[in-house]
């Protein structure tokens, strides 16, 4: 088995090693006493508490986890998240991180989706798991964090069938609890069994779960570590939540491979933001891309460089952020389902809305509707091949028709618009399909409509983007109301409030006699679009991320 020694930048692995789970306890041997993650309000793991506390974790979750089941993480940023995301891969279990802005719908859908039949839940959650416990049958209990005992007797009270047990109560040496079933030997864990399911949202259909194979999580792991150039010492800060993969697999995982400390907080703050990076002396920051246009809307002042950091990823490049902050942006090309296909170099010249060049690992192609390769300076569908084994997903779960069409001639196709220049740069231009990503979150077109038809209302619903000023998108939804039936945009706004994470209730809402259609029915959103806004749309204001779970 190969040490995990040497430059974390040029670090490499053989498949056979790897596995989640024994990358970590290689790691706590070790740097045992080295902080493996920081949480911004107070907590502290090292490498070994890490594992001591994953391996207590999975020895009494051994009764009811088997090997490949399902198991939810409905939980904020927090020692306790981390603790089951390594217990679980220990146990060979699949992880399913849950956005914990979740409700009604889409939280019911993404657990019938998997099947989960056991689910970790904070407490200030669980009155969201109340509200869908008829919904998911399947499910038998919830583990409860940030309560005791008394606590869980008390919450027990609100629910009809499931059975609710205090996370403190299972997490100790010796678990008390007894659970229907007897222990099992601890499993083999390898390289090609799936770690987790990352939701990425749909466009003509559902959200889709991206099984990630633990060979998987680790090259995502390898690749921000290549592309930042981790380096001996250096500290990580990704103020992004846990359930998204940037903060998961390219950050605590990506500093389990490369034997460096990651600082979490649960939502970016501008206020807390450079008061955290002095204080732990960050050196690379993960970011999405509205973070350095909000950080430079702040007044210019003589602390814009007393800082340690020398890049932040992923972000597009800004001369004037980094020349005023003297950190570089990074920016790269990635996907979920895959890796980072293309990305910009520390040796590239700046090159204004590149997402860089192709990554040595990948293949990449843009193509016309056709599947025929496009021309230099022309604008075709990105297509990508890895060149090596578990760098891409082996299909989404449940969706074999859906895996079919995105494989099809043997090429990932993204659904993504770019143009290649002479020199090799590649430049996004567009989504080919209806996805909306907004402030970081992706939101699905088609899920936001079906929430929105339900209402007894609306007749037809049609969801696009908008540009918003700090990047990517704002939400628009255009709305056709029953004939003789009234409804006001501030009622449809209280309807989206209750069924919706609050990233997608709209910012725009307009009303409609008609939605312009194809001649087979299909609404044109492209015509939406660039018709832009109503002149009598309700406008609710910029949407600001709030703080997830209690």
């Amino acid at each position: 088995m190969q040490k995990l020694s040497g430059s974390p930048a040029t670090l490499d692995l053989a498949l056979e090693d790897m596995v989640v789970s024994h990358l970590l306890t290689r790691r706590s041997l070790e740097i045992p006493d080295r902080p493996l993650v920081v949480f911004a309000g107070g907590a502290t793991l090292t490498f070994a508490e890490a594992e001591t506390r994953a391996a207590r974790l999975a020895a009494n979750l051994r009764a009811i986890v088997m090997k490949d089941e399902f198991v939810g993480l409905f939980l904020p940023n927090s020692p306790e998240f981390v603790s089951c995301y390594f217990a679980l891969s220990r146990l060979g279990a699949v992880t399913v991180p849950i956005n914990t802005a979740y409700k009604g719908y889409m939280l019911e859908y993404l657990l019938r989706d998997t099947r989960c039949g056991l689910a970790f839940v904070d407490r200030g959650l669980l009155d969201r798991m109340m509200d869908v416990e008829r919904s998911v049958p399947q499910l038998r209990a919830l583990i409860v964090t940030g309560a005791n005992q008394k606590d869980v007797a008390k919450e027990q009270q609100g629910f009809e069938r499931l059975r609710l047990v205090a996370y403190a109560d299972i997490a100790g040496d010796a678990s008390d609890v007894t659970w229907e079933g007897e222990a099992q030997e601890g499993p083999r864990v390898r390289f090609e069994d799936v770690s987790c399911i990352i939701y990425t949202s749909g466009t003509t259909g559902p959200s889709k779960g991206v099984p990630i194979t633990n060979a998987h999580a680790i090259v995502k792991a390898l690749e921000v570590i290549r592309i930042c150039q981790y380096a001996k010492g250096d500290v990580v800060y990704s103020p992004l939540p846990l359930f998204h993969s940037m903060a998961l697999l390219r950050g605590v995982v990506a500093s389990v491979v490369s034997g460096t400390t990651i600082v979490l907080r649960d939502r970016f703050s501008a206020s807390q933001f450079w008061g955290d990076v002095r204080k732990f002396g960050i050196t690379i920051v993960h970011c999405v891309f509205t973070i350095p246009r909000i950080l430079k809307k702040a007044p210019p002042g003589p602390g814009d460089r007393s800082h340690h950091v020398r890049c932040m990823y992923n972000a597009q490049h800004d001369p004037e952020f980094e020349e005023r902050f003297g950190i570089r942006l990074v920016e790269g090309y990635g996907l979920t389902e895959a890796g980072v296909a293309m990305y910009v170099r520390p040796e590239d010249p700046p090159r204004p809305g590149s997402c860089g060049r192709v990554s040595e690992e990948w293949e990449v192609r843009l193509v016309d509707d056709n599947g025929s390769d496009v021309g230099v300076g022309q604008v075709g569908e990105v297509l990508l091949r890895p060149k090596k084994p578990f760098r891409i997903m082996p299909g989404y779960l449940n969706k074999p028709e859906v895996t079919l069409q995105s494989f099809r001639d043997l090429w990932f196709h993204t659904g993504d618009l770019a143009m290649v220049d002479a020199e090799g740069f590649y430049y996004f231009k567009d989504r080919k399909k209806d996805a909306i990503r907004r402030r970081g979150e992706n939101i699905s077109s088609w899920e936001v409509e079906r929430i929105l038809v339900e209402h007894p209302a609306v007749e037809e619903a049609a969801a696009v983007a908008h540009p918003s000023s700090l990047g990517e998108d704002e939400l628009r939804v255009v709305v056709v109301r029953r004939p003789g039936v009234l409804l006001t945009a501030e009622e449809l706004v209280a309807y989206c409030v209750k069924r919706m994470p609050d990233f997608m209730v709209p910012r725009y809402i307009e009303f409609r006699s008609e939605l312009p259609k194809t001649p087979t029915g299909r609404v044109e959103k492209h015509l939406l679009r660039a018709e832009g806004l109503a002149p009598d749309h309700m406008d609710r204001g910029e949407w600001s991320p709030r703080r997830r779970g209690p």
